[in-house]
């Protein structure tokens, strides 16, 4: 499980929760990510290594790019739909899927879309400790009129990918420990089983994932210092370990998607370490596929 994957510092930028990278564009070089916390959404360019940010008025937890080039974003009380001009388009809330505010503070968390064009996002507690189990998942159709909850008695709703074939669904409840799958067909998930657990907790708590061309899938450990991939079995068959402790999320970059960038957290701690939160990018040996982006 040890091989050169060239792992480097990418982004200098230290973001207090940064989160939910994808790559789009020409060569797919041109990669987004938030900053939870710190309420932006981030750019570089792989090829230019040009950036940018803009800031949004209250938490971001994703960025998901539309065909059309807009951004669908995971603000707090969201989602919204940012335009190319920065104009805001209001989306369907937990409070229209839900009928009734919950009744703890809670924010939207990590995102993805299907291979059909709906997009997954899940909700979590603001405070870890509170309110177990009372978060959910949730489906934006893929015209982006309609939202759903799909599943409940979530803590901490986190990655999420697909298979290659779309027919499973990989899902992470972080404070559940575990990687679950669901049969996935046309926006319904069945079949939920729990693949891999944790049995230690110095092995972290499994984050955000992403998924490469063999259908093994990627996940980042918080407070694990690793990315761990698992294959179909679920044996772990590769571990990138990293100079961070909080681990986040990752995805696959560049030409072929040869690349993967891996963003990390310094989550607000006195006296972190000096490259705590910032990005970093390596080759894993297998490439990764193209992301779905929202179609409407």
């Amino acid at each position: 499980m040890s091989y050169d994957i060239n792992l480097e510092l990418w982004d200098e930028r230290a973001c207090h929760v940064g989160e939910g990278p994808v790559a789009i564009g020409p060569g797919n070089s041109e990669v987004l990510w938030v900053d939870i916390y710190g309420k932006k959404v981030h750019r570089r360019n792989l090829e230019t290594g040009k950036t940018s940010s803009y800031e949004m008025p209250e938490e971001v937890s994703f960025v998901i790019p539309a065909v059309d080039g807009s951004e669908l974003l995971g603000t707090a009380n969201g989602p919204v739909r940012r335009l190319p001009d920065g104009s805001i388009v209001k989306l369907p809330t937990r409070f229209d899927a839900d009928g009734v505010d919950a009744s703890f503070p809670n924010r939207w968390n990590d995102a993805k879309v299907a291979p059909d064009g709906h997009l997954f996002l899940g909700s979590m507690p603001y405070d870890w400790a509170q309110s177990p189990n009372a978060c959910g998942l949730y489906r934006l159709d893929k015209t982006g009129r309609e939202l759903t909850r799909v599943l409940d008695g979530v803590w901490l709703s986190n990655g999420l990918a697909w298979s290659k074939d779309g027919k499973t669904m990989f899902y992470i409840d972080t404070m559940a420990k575990s990687i679950d799958t669901f049969d996935y067909a046309d926006g319904q998930l069945s079949n939920r089983k729990v693949r891999w657990r944790i049995t230690d907790d110095s092995q972290g708590l499994p984050d955000g994932m992403c998924i490469d061309a063999e259908d093994g899938i990627w996940v980042a450990f918080w407070s694990g210092s690793c990315l761990r991939r698992f294959d179909k079995d679920f044996n772990i068959t590769d571990v990138i370990q990293m100079p961070v402790p909080m681990v986040t999320s990752c995805a696959f970059v560049g030409p072929n998607f040869g690349q993967m960038v891996i963003t990390s957290a310094h989550d607000g701690v006195a006296n972190p370490g000096k490259d705590w939160g910032k990005t970093y990018i390596c080759t894993p040996k297998v490439p990764g596929v193209a992301p779905t982006l929202f179609p409407n």
